[in-house]
C-alpha cells in the first residue's frame, strides 16, 4: 500500500503542470458549458420542439462556419508555441497585429457572401423566416477575430487568461440569450446572443495581450503559416462535420418536431465533447513545444486520451442509467421520447472525443495524411444518412459504427513508424 501511495505521489509530482493546466481549463470549460446548457434548456422549453429544431439547425450552421475558424486559433497556437521556446516575442507581436488586420478584411467579404446566400440556406433548411438566418452574419466577423487572440494566449500557455475568456463567453451567452428570448425575439434573439458572447471576450483578450502589442514587431516568413493553416482548417471542418452533417440532414428530411428532438439529443451528447475539449486545448501547445525541442510526445498523448476516456465514460454511463431523469429535468416532459436515445448518442460523442484528441496530436507533430481519412468518413456519413433516414435511431446507429471504425483507423495511423514526421507538404517545418 505504501508503495502504491508513493508511486501515486510521484506521478502527481511529475505531472503537476499538466494536471494544473488541465484543471484550470476544465473548470473554465465546465462553467462555460454549464451556463451554455442553462441557456439551451431555457431555449428548449421556451421555444418548444419545432422552433428549437430551427435553432438547432442554425446552431449547426454556426458550428460549420465557426468551429473551422478555430483553425486560425490552432495554427497560431502552434507557431506561437515555437516562438515561445525561442523567446521570439517580436515575431509573436507581428503575428498578432498582421493576423487581426487580414482577418478583419476577410471577415467583411465572408459576411457579404453569406448574406447573398441566406435565401438558399433558409430554403434548404425549410425555414420560412429569413431573419434568424441573416442574423448569423453578425457572428461571422467577430468569429474570425477572437480565435486570433485566443490562439496567442493558448500558445503562450496562459491558460488562466484563456479560461477567464471562456467564462465571460458563457455569462454573456446566458444573460443576453435569456433576455432576448424573454422579450420576444425568439430564434433571432438566441442567435444574436452568440454574437455578443464573442464580442466581450475578444475585448478582454486584447487587454490580456497588451504587453505583446507593445513589443517591437519583427517580421518573419509567414508563408509556412498559410501552408500549415489549410490542412488544419480542413481537419477542423471535417471534425465539425461529424456532429453537424447529421443535424442539417435531419432538419431537411424529417419533421420539424423530430428535428427538435434530435437537436436536444445532440445537445446532451455534446456535454461529453465540450466537457473534455479542454484536454486537447492543453495538450496541443505542449505537444507542439515538445516536438519543437525533439522530446517524446507519446506519453502526453496517452495521458490526454485517458483523461478524455474517464470523463466520457462517467457521463455516458449516467445517460444509460438515468435517461428519463436527465431528459425530464433538463428539457421537460415534452422531450421524454428521446430518453432511450441519449445513451447511444453519448457513446458516439465519447468515441468522437477520442478521435478529436488523436487528430490534434497528429497535426501537432506535423502529420497530415490522416485528414484524407476524416474527409472520407464525412462523405460516407453524409451518404449513408442521405440514403437511410427513416428514424432517429437509424441515424444514430450509423454514426456509432462509423466513429468506431474511424477511431480504430486513426489508432493504427498514429502508431505507424514512430520516427515518421511529416508536415503539410511532407517537409519538416523549420
Amino acid at each position: 500500500m505504501d508503495t502504491m501511495i508513493r508511486k501515486l505521489k510521484d506521478h502527481l509530482k511529475d505531472n503537476k503542470v499538466l494536471i494544473k493546466d488541465n484543471f484550470i481549463l476544465f473548470v473554465s470549460f465546465f462553467i462555460l458549458n454549464f451556463l451554455g446548457y442553462l441557456f439551451h434548456f431555457y431555449a428548449g422549453r421556451k421555444l418548444g420542439p419545432e422552433d428549437y429544431g430551427v435553432f438547432g439547425s442554425l446552431l449547426s450552421l454556426i458550428y460549420i462556419i465557426g468551429l473551422p475558424l478555430t483553425s486560425i486559433q490552432t495554427t497560431i497556437t502552434k507557431f506561437v508555441a515555437d516562438f515561445k521556446v525561442k523567446n521570439q516575442l517580436g515575431e509573436i507581436s507581428y503575428l498578432l497585429r498582421s493576423s487581426l488586420k487580414k482577418m478583419f478584411i476577410i471577415g467583411i467579404g465572408i459576411t457579404i457572401i453569406y448574406l447573398l446566400l441566406s435565401p438558399l440556406i433558409a430554403s434548404f433548411l425549410k425555414i420560412d423566416n429569413l431573419t434568424p438566418v441573416m442574423v448569423i452574419s453578425s457572428y461571422l466577423l467577430i468569429a474570425l477575430l477572437l480565435p486570433i487572440t485566443r490562439g496567442i494566449i493558448q500558445g503562450l500557455q496562459r491558460f488562466t487568461q484563456l479560461g477567464i475568456s471562456f467564462i465571460l463567453e458563457g455569462i454573456t451567452k446566458l444573460g443576453l440569450g435569456v433576455l432576448l428570448i424573454s422579450i420576444g425575439m425568439g430564434v433571432s434573439g438566441a442567435i444574436l446572443a452568440f454574437t455578443f458572447a464573442y464580442v466581450f471576450p475578444f475585448i478582454l483578450t486584447l487587454y490580456f495581450l497588451k504587453n505583446i502589442f507593445t513589443k517591437e514587431k519583427r517580421k518573419f516568413d509567414s508563408e509556412k503559416i498559410y501552408k500549415y493553416s489549410f490542412p488544419v482548417a480542413v481537419m477542423l471542418v471535417s471534425l465539425t462535420g461529424f456532429f453537424t452533417i447529421d443535424i442539417l440532414l435531419v432538419k431537411h428530411f424529417l419533421s420539424a418536431v423530430e428535428a427538435g428532438y434530435y437537436a436536444a439529443i445532440t445537445l446532451l451528447g455534446k456535454v461529453i465533447f465540450f466537457g473534455s475539449m479542454s484536454v486537447s486545448l492543453v495538450m496541443f501547445p505542449k505537444i507542439a513545444e515538445l516536438y519543437a525541442i525533439k522530446k517524446d510526445t507519446r506519453k502526453l498523448m496517452l495521458k490526454s486520451l485517458f483523461m478524455v476516456f474517464l470523463f466520457s465514460f462517467v457521463v455516458t454511463v449516467l445517460y444509460f442509467l438515468f435517461p428519463g431523469f436527465v431528459v425530464n429535468i433538463l428539457f421537460g416532459s415534452e422531450y421524454l421520447e428521446i430518453a432511450n436515445l441519449i445513451g447511444l448518442f453519448g457513446l458516439f460523442m465519447s468515441i468522437f472525443s477520442l478521435v478529436y484528441v488523436l487528430s490534434f496530436y497528429n497535426i501537432s507533430i506535423q502529420r497530415s495524411k490522416f485528414i484524407y481519412i476524416l474527409v472520407l468518413f464525412n462523405i460516407v456519413e453524409g451518404g449513408l444518412i442521405y440514403l437511410f433516414h427513416d428514424s432517429l435511431i437509424q441515424i444514430i446507429n450509423i454514426l456509432i459504427w462509423l466513429i468506431i471504425l474511424l477511431f480504430l483507423v486513426l489508432v493504427i495511423y498514429t502508431y505507424l513508424d514512430k520516427n515518421e514526421r511529416m508536415d503539410i507538404n511532407n517537409t519538416r517545418l523549420q
